[in-house]
């Protein structure tokens, strides 16, 4: 629960502490015009603006975002981007493929296996 971005923890906490300072009779007159206060201050036109301007204030960002339409612009980069990605995982798949097929002839050029006609050399 939080009131005015107090927490409960926190309404507990000054409400003990003005208990202790204020004592029993002060504090419960107290809490009983600062309730009072609170409750004007929520029914008051002011504060109703003050709440609308402010939920206006946090759905600016997507009202601008829809006007803009940045919303479908952002999709259609994003399936960009997914295709520019598969084309790039196959070029290195193909790329990969063709390197190791290289280094295979490389090897074969430098190191080639004798041919199964061929005899081998007999020490006598």
């Amino acid at each position: 629960m939080q009131v005015f971005n107090v927490g409960a923890l926190e309404i507990l906490f000054i409400l003990i502490l003005a208990f202790i300072v204020l004592g029993p009779k002060k504090a419960i007159k107290t809490a009983r015009d600062v309730g009072a206060w609170i409750r004007n201050v929520v029914r008051s036109p002011i504060w109703r603006e003050i709440v609308h301007t402010s939920s206006e204030i946090r759905e600016f960002p997507k009202k601008v975002m829809d006007d803009a339409e940045l919303s479908n612009l952002i999709a259609e980069l994003d399936l960009s981007t997914e295709e520019v990605k598969k084309i790039l995982n196959q070029t290195r798949s193909e790329t990969e493929t063709t390197l190791t097929d290289i280094e295979t002839n490389i090897a074969q050029e430098i190191y080639p296996q004798p041919s199964k006609d061929s005899n081998p050399v007999e020490d006598k």
